[in-house]
């Protein structure tokens, strides 16, 4: 037997500890199994004492090393009658473990801690090996007094007292069969004797006894009914867990405090939560473990999370808390868990990062999110104690944390349902189990507040499953207690909803339509959400014995509503046929939105919907001829126009643009909906009353020329309401610290002022106070031709006259001031009029690239980019024309025809004369870019190409002569090398059909087909077939384009 694989047992590298150990245990075993002599003898018995010494080392890893080769041995000695073969007994294997692990006299602490730690891990060599349990009489005579020493070890040694339990419990699963109630009926006393029955660890063995051998009966005088977690010992279980009990109830604690949750509180977890059958015996069998409720209520909540409780037993509850959320399946059992203590002191701890148990709680708030990503049926049940019973409307508020946001966003489509009743049952009784509140109507408007935000919040997140399920359930509760005052006694609010609060759910109703009305699928794929809201408003109107309508109507209003709503079901029956009629669901929306407008006393909404009911059959009409004609859209349309005293789709826009016109995200979408949708219907009229926009000053005098004023004092009443409905209104500056843009319906532009205007506006500041300096000292100086320097020389007259004057010079300052920030609320509120314009626009750039209309948008965006003073402004009318020019090399080209042709010359030459206005480099590039764009339109529509390039260069060279006399004229080089750079990619193919590509023949049918391959394999290029055929739309590759 080789020695030196002795010494590679304390190696700190485990590899090699392993391997050593594994070498060694087999030559051993071999050593064993061999034949008996002197020399063979002398190796057994120097690998006992060797083995025995080497737990008690404090060398590096020697203590694991080699008590695992000790734990082979003794197993191998036990077998096949070695013991007897090598004349080894198992007193003699006792005897050895005790006596090289006894201190030495005058050992330091050092010396004696090994000692008892190689104790500890030789008894445990010895309980593993299974030596003891071999025979009767093993158990009988050497088991107990094994016991006792692995007692002893932990009275003596408290900090030993774990791991001397966790070594007796590990063993009762692998007694032999035989021997293995006699072992537990030794355990039991020998358990009440060491005066550890009724210790944490007493008690982790007691359960595994009564898991592992219920056959054997323990004894009834330290646990009632012989288990410690039936209901009657739940109260000393606590005390004994939590390790605070009086001597004279038997409870032994410990002169230290471990962090770590010792191993009986996961055999708790194993009684209640197990599925194996020796766990379950326990839970279920005779005598029955309490219920999980009553066991964490008495032995967690009212023991560790006492107010009482130190904080090392408050700690040791947040780890049980933790160790139990992984085990948990049932909602009920999750909620006892959040009981009032608890909730408590997590809040608490959670709430000041000062606190010692902050961290603590903070791991216990982040495994709640957690745990509901990971199992979504959690979601409602942590979302629903955090907020409701023992939690908090405001638990975020106070413990400054995302908790109930981020477990909200984790529930399932069955979950998210669950939470939409948990917060109606909020709105429905906001004061829930409070008593004595001072003000009941003010906590109820703030929690009513509360529950509607929070399902904002669910509908806002782009984690949560949209589904109709809840949805509808959302609508159904903002319109109810919106609209209506619940009159059934059932049904009917604890606290009445106040006008506030009615006022806040209307809000909330449009928020939640902003953000679904961008879903693609609605109710059953057929209804619009916006239409379902209007239907769950006739519905429960009907319900007279139920609910009253808060909205008074006069005969006018209530009869244009009755005809809107009837509109509104035929269109919606027409869909139901045809569901993929974007038009049909645009007019849909429409309807249902304004009538909401409507129903919420928006002072313009009537007067629109008349001008919507006098248009949408006619463009409904327009559409159907323009899709059965072979003249195509614009053609027929305009064709029908001429016969009309209006044009609807000018009536359309100046719609849409009254939409625009207000701050709500919702009828922005809605607008831009709408507009995608008639793209093909919008006539030169539609669009020039978007330019008529972009070309207003931006200042009051565009302001006054744009909107009404009339009713400003109206508007301005409820300023300060308007901060609480958290809307779908769109906010013209981003406040400072928001940093919830993500979710919120709020769009945020500020008008943004170069350097040059924000100088000036300094001069202009520091000028008037030099002015109002030079006012007060001519008012406040002394008459001339008088001496004295006092006030006490002016009577009562001259001192009013005084007090006149230095009134009537800070009233003129006020006014100076409040008409300076008036020109500054006009100028942002035209700024984001014309964003939102420009962004109609670039819907139209990319939905309909091949109008001739296309081109009009180029002038007015150039001259926009010019006047504005805006940055971000004449950023959006850059985008437009380069999205412009983006999707004619996607889709095609604008195709002209007529007088479109001589349009399209004249827009060429106003957009050189608009280059020549100068810019910034951006600018420049995009009148550049238009140019081109606009030439190469031209170059595609003539028959003659030939012609237009000597048309297109007499316009340049007219501006290159302008450019060449004028230094001052805004044109760089490059207005001019980028059409030469165009010239060079179509030189060569003038005087033929196409000029955007080298053709190749390709034979199709009888004849030959001429077709062009574009560098691009997205760009469009013309066919022509030698067979008489008619050009048609292809792209690389062969696949027919969009015609």
């Amino acid at each position: 037997m080789s020695l030196s694989l002795y010494k590679p047992l304390g190696d700190n590298n485990e590899a090699v500890r392993l391997q050593a150990a594994q070498q060694l245990a087999g030559e051993l075993s071999e050593l064993l199994a061999g034949e008996h002599t002197e020399k063979s003898k002398a190796d057994v018995d120097y690998a006992l004492k060797r083995l025995t010494r080497g737990i008690g080392s404090g060398r590096d890893s020697a203590r694991p090393g080699f008590a695992v080769v000790l734990t082979e041995f003794l197993t191998n000695l036990a077998a096949g009658g070695n013991a007897e073969k090598w004349g080894i007994s198992l007193d003699d294997a006792v005897t050895a473990v005790v006596k090289n692990t006894t201190p030495q006299g005058h050992s330091s602490g050092q010396e004696e801690r090994d000692a008892w730690l190689g104790r500890l891990f030789g008894l445990q060599s010895l309980v593993q090996s299974n030596i003891l349990f071999s025979t009767e009489d093993a158990v009988t005579e050497k088991y107990p007094a094994v016991l006792d020493l692995l007692f002893e070890v932990a009275n003596k040694k408290p900090w030993l007292m774990e791991s001397s339990a966790w070594t007796i419990a590990a063993s009762v699963p692998r007694w032999p069969q035989e021997t293995s109630a006699k072992a537990a009926e030794i355990t039991y006393a020998k358990l009440i004797s060491s005066g550890m029955a009724k210790t944490g660890e007493g008690v982790g063995i007691w359960l595994a006894l009564r898991a592992h051998l219920p056959e054997v009966t323990p004894p009834k005088d330290v646990w009632s009914k012989g288990s410690p977690l039936v209901t009657g010992n739940l109260a000393t279980l606590a005390r004994v867990l939590k390790e605070s009990g009086a001597k004279e109830e038997g409870i032994k604690t410990k002169g230290s405090w471990n962090p770590k949750l010792g191993f009986v509180w996961e055999s708790i977890l194993n009684v209640y939560f197990s599925e194996e059958a020796q766990w379950k015996a326990v839970r279920e069998g005779k005598p029955a473990a309490a219920e999980w409720a009553e066991f964490w209520r008495a032995v967690v909540d009212e023991s560790l999370f006492s107010s009482s409780s130190s904080e090392e037993r408050k700690f040791w509850g947040f780890l049980f808390f933790l160790k139990a959320l992984d085990r948990i399946t049932t909602p009920p059992d999750l909620t006892a868990m959040f009981s009032k203590n608890f909730m408590r002191c997590m809040t608490n701890q959670l709430a000041d990062v000062e606190r010692y148990l902050n961290k603590a709680a903070a791991k216990v708030s982040r495994a709640l999110i957690a745990k509901s990503e990971s199992a979504a049926w959690t979601a409602p049940v942590i979302f629903k104690q955090l907020v409701a019973n023992n939690g908090s409307p405001n638990f975020d508020q106070l413990t400054r944390t995302k908790t109930v946001d981020k477990v909200l966003c984790s529930a399932d489509e069955a979950g998210l349902v669950e939470v939409v009743k948990v917060l109606g049952d909020v709105i429905s009784n906001p004061l829930g189990s409070l008593s004595d509140v001072e003000d009941g109507t003010k906590v109820a408007e703030v929690r009513r507040q509360w529950a509607a935000d929070q399902i904002l919040s669910a509908i806002r997140s782009g984690k949560t499953v949209k589904s109709e399920s809840w949805l509808k359930k959302v609508i159904e509760l903002f319109a109810t207690y919106g609209y209506f005052d619940v009159v059934d006694k059932k049904k009917k609010p604890v606290v009445p909803v106040t006008t506030i609060s009615q006022g806040m759910f209307r809000a909330r109703l449009m928020s939640s339509l902003t953000h679904l009305i961008t879903l693609t699928a609605g109710v059953d794929n057929s209804e619009s959400w916006p239409y379902l809201a209007v239907k769950t408003l006739a519905e429960l109107e009907e319900k007279k014995n139920s609910y009253k309508f808060v909205v008074e109507f006069d005969e006018k209003i209530a009869e244009a509503l009755e005809k809107a709503t009837t509109t509104v079901e035929k269109l919606r029956k027409k869909r139901a046929s045809d569901p993929a009629d974007i038009q049909l669901l645009s007019f849909e929306l429409l309807y249902s939105l304004i009538i909401l407008q409507v129903y919420n006393g928006e002072s313009d909404a009537l007067s629109v919907l008349e001008d919507l009911q006098s248009i949408q059959k006619k463009i409904l009409k327009l559409e159907a001829k323009a899709k059965k004609s072979k003249k195509g859209k614009t053609a027929v349309i305009e064709d029908e126009e001429m016969n009309m005293d209006m044009d609807p789709s000018a009536v359309l826009v100046d719609i849409l643009l009254s939409f625009l016109s207000k701050p709500s995200m919702l009828l922005k979408r809605l607008a831009q909906t709408v507009f995608t949708s008639f793209c093909g219907s919008i006539t030169r009229e539609g669009l020039e009353r978007c330019f008529e926009v972009l070309e207003t000053k931006e200042g009051l005098d565009g302001q006054a020329t744009l909107f009404d004023n009339e009713n400003d004092d109206e508007e301005e009443e409820d300023d300060d309401d308007m901060e609480d409905l958290d809307s779908d209104v769109e906010m013209l500056s981003n406040p400072e610290g928001d940093d919830d843009g993500e979710d919120s319906d709020v769009e945020f532009l500020s008008a943004s002022e170069s350097e040059s205007e924000s100088e000036s506006v300094a001069d202009r500041n520091e000028e008037e106070a030099r002015k109002l300096e030079a006012a007060l000292q001519t008012v406040l100086s002394a008459p001339a031709g008088e001496d004295s320097d006092s006030d006490a020389d002016l009577d009562d007259e001259a001192m009013l006259a005084l007090d006149a004057q230095i009134s009537n010079i800070f009233a003129k300052r006020k006014e100076a001031s409040s008409k300076k920030s008036q020109k500054k609320e006009a100028k942002e509120l035209i700024v984001h009029f014309k964003a939102k314009i420009l962004e109609l626009l670039e819907i139209f750039a990319k939905t309909a690239p091949r109008s001739p209309l296309a081109l009009e948008m180029l002038l007015p965006c150039l001259v926009l980019s010019r006047s504005t003073r805006d940055q971000k402004l004449q950023e959006k009318a850059f985008g437009v024309v380069r999205t412009f020019a983006h999707n004619s090399k996607r889709e095609g080209l604008p195709v002209l025809s007529g007088e479109d042709v001589d349009r399209a010359w004249e827009l060429l030459e106003a957009v050189h004369v608009e280059a020549g206005k100068g810019g910034a480099k951006g600018r420049r590039a995009t009148c550049s870019s238009a140019s081109i764009l606009v030439v190469r339109t031209l170059a595609a529509a003539d028959g003659d190409t030939v012609d237009t390039l000597t048309r297109v260069t007499a316009v340049y060279g007219a501006t290159m002569a302008r450019w060449v006399a004028d230094p001052k004229l805004g044109i760089d080089n490059g207005f001019f090398s980028d059409l030469v750079g165009w010239a060079g990619s179509v030189r060569g193919k003038f005087g033929k059909e196409e000029v955007l590509a080298p053709t190749v023949e390709v034979a199709v049918g009888k004849g030959k087909e001429k077709r062009k391959r574009g560098e691009n394999e997205d760009e469009v290029v013309e066919v022509k077939t030698n067979g008489g055929g008619k050009n048609k739309k292809r792209k690389k590759g062969g696949k027919k384009g969009r015609n």
